[in-house]
């Protein structure tokens, strides 16, 4: 019913108008659920038909079928002493902000040292509270990220895109079970079937520590353990990218890469200042 509604209305194929707006009739259908649509009641057109471009939009998206799992691997290990506060503010709004857009997702998150602690296991969002932690022990990275994969391969649903995001301040020091060609082949795997990988590390080889775990250096990025609350703002962007076209953007790391040039920028203007001071 609502395709026969955007019918009517096109221009040339392309523009749905409504008044004196008007809408991109692909943009508008890309991810619908055909099968939901095709429910839509007489009433509900007509109320389609009476509605402004924002009532529209809504209705559209209620209808889309792209359903995200984020899955969080973060590092809290004893040299992430410090950044702990940041990282729970970063978390929260990064959470707020899921609500605030889209409250149907699910949000994975582990905590690991040389162990791995399950804080939200596929957990709604709208039921995700925040996020405390106290930072100790060393890095089992790659047993906690496999861990977590691999249970989240068996429960999400076939439909959902997934965002797995790795936040670190070093390599992998104390994993027992898996090494770093297991955790490739992992992670290989699960991008041949669609899953998103980022890799946000404050060490200077975030990049090619990224790569040797077989995540694309575009999906890896150094951070600034003083401006941690920029990782969740890319984040944002990156679940706004798969939510809207399925992919990541290139520029997806831009508030981190802005907040660590800042900081170093900060940084290098002190020394200058102190060494005239000599």
């Amino acid at each position: 019913i609502i395709m026969g509604f955007f019918n009517n209305k096109k221009d040339n194929g392309k523009e749905v108008a409504k008044g004196n707006s008007s809408f991109d009739l692909e943009a508008l259908t890309s991810g619908l659920d055909i099968d939901n649509i095709g429910m839509l009641s007489g009433s509900d057109l007509g109320d389609l038909k009476n509605s402004n471009e924002a009532e529209l939009d809504a209705a559209i998206k209620s209808f889309s079928k792209r359903q995200v799992d984020v899955m969080f691997v973060f590092d809290r290990s004893g040299s992430c002493a410090g950044t702990e506060l940041d990282m729970m503010r970063g978390f929260n709004n990064f959470i707020k902000h899921e609500k605030d857009e889209r409250n149907e997702d699910f949000i994975t998150v582990s905590l690991f040292d040389h162990e791995n602690k399950v804080v939200y296991d596929r957990t709604p969002v709208k039921r995700v509270k925040g996020l405390e932690y106290q930072v100790r022990g060393n890095t089992a990275l790659y047993d906690s990220l496999c861990e977590n994969l691999k249970s989240l391969q068996r429960k999400k649903d076939d439909n959902t895109e997934v965002i797995v995001v790795i936040m670190t301040d070093g390599a992998d020091n104390s994993s027992h079970e898996y090494d770093i060609d297991k955790t490739r082949g992992l992670i290989s795997g699960l991008k041949r079937q669609g899953w998103n990988f980022i890799f946000l590390g404050a060490m200077d080889y975030a990049k090619d520590y990224a790569a040797e775990l077989g995540i694309d250096e575009k999906y890896a990025e150094i951070y600034s353990p003083e401006a941690v609350d920029a990782n969740f703002k890319a984040i944002e962007r990156v679940a706004d990218d798969v939510h809207g076209s399925g992919k990541v953007s290139e520029d997806w790391a831009e508030p981190v890469v802005e907040a660590r040039l800042q900081i170093e920028g900060r940084k290098d203007s002190h020394v200058k200042r102190l060494g005239r001071r000599k």
